[in-house]
């Protein structure tokens, strides 16, 4: 190769770096994070549901921490396997209801066989479509996702049509892992707290309350 070819293929090089540098920066702090795909219903059948995942993830204490009332309609955004849903479920009583919204057909599926193992008539499951899911205006008391936030794509967008979707009072609940941790999916894959908070007041909401129950995640409470 000669001197002036070497010197070329170097500035080339140079510029992709600068280019891949540019595109993570970006991607840390306003990025439109890929739709991720579950559809190996075993492999994340045992890694949600692992037993282990309770002592972190702590089901129960978050949703005693929402203060759900009787009655409530809590819809739980990338419910996977239901984790969450089934103890908004019994949390809400039989008059409220929860309903676990998952793109994957499978997951859903196993949601409803969920459901009817346990006997919760007022946990049900739908698939929905990745940037809409589908809710009649005033309809839901809580929006909750759980490791879910980073998933979705233009998230202002798709926060701001979910809007009225939620009754008078209606809270939007993130939980989602803490950026700065190599606790749970790898940094580039998570979304910075001051993220969420910028991008949820772009899409019209404020926040009401956080929570400091978790080690590795944080939890907001978001109203319009």
């Amino acid at each position: 190769m000669t001197r002036v070819s070497l010197r070329s293929t170097l500035i080339v090089t140079v510029f992709i770096l600068i280019l891949l540098t540019g595109c993570v920066n970006q991607q840390e702090y306003h990025s439109t994070a890929t739709q991720q795909r579950f559809d190996d219903i075993e492999l994340w059948v045992k890694r949600f549901e692992d037993p282990e995942r309770d002592k972190w993830q702590k089901p129960s204490e978050v949703v005693k921490a929402m203060n759900l009332r009787p009655g409530d309609v809590v819809v739980d955004i990338g419910a996977g396997t239901g984790y969450f849903t089934r103890h908004l479920a019994v949390a809400v009583g039989p008059s409220g209801k929860a309903l676990g919204l998952d793109i994957e057909p499978g997951m859903v599926k196993y949601m409803q066989e969920d459901a009817r193992k346990l006997s919760l008539n007022n946990y049900e499951a739908r698939v929905v479509k990745t940037d809409d899911p589908e809710l009649a205006p005033h309809s839901v008391d809580v929006i909750f996702l759980c490791d879910t936030y980073h998933h979705i794509e233009n998230r202002v967008e798709y926060f701001g049509n979910v809007s009225p979707s939620l009754k008078p009072g209606g809270r939007v609940v993130v939980v989602d892992f803490i950026k700065d941790t190599d606790f749970g999916p790898p940094r580039d894959h998570k979304m910075a707290e001051k993220v969420v908070l910028e991008e949820m007041k772009k899409a019209g909401y404020r926040l009401i309350k956080t929570h400091d129950l978790l080690q590795y995640h944080y939890f907001l409470e978001f109203g319009k």
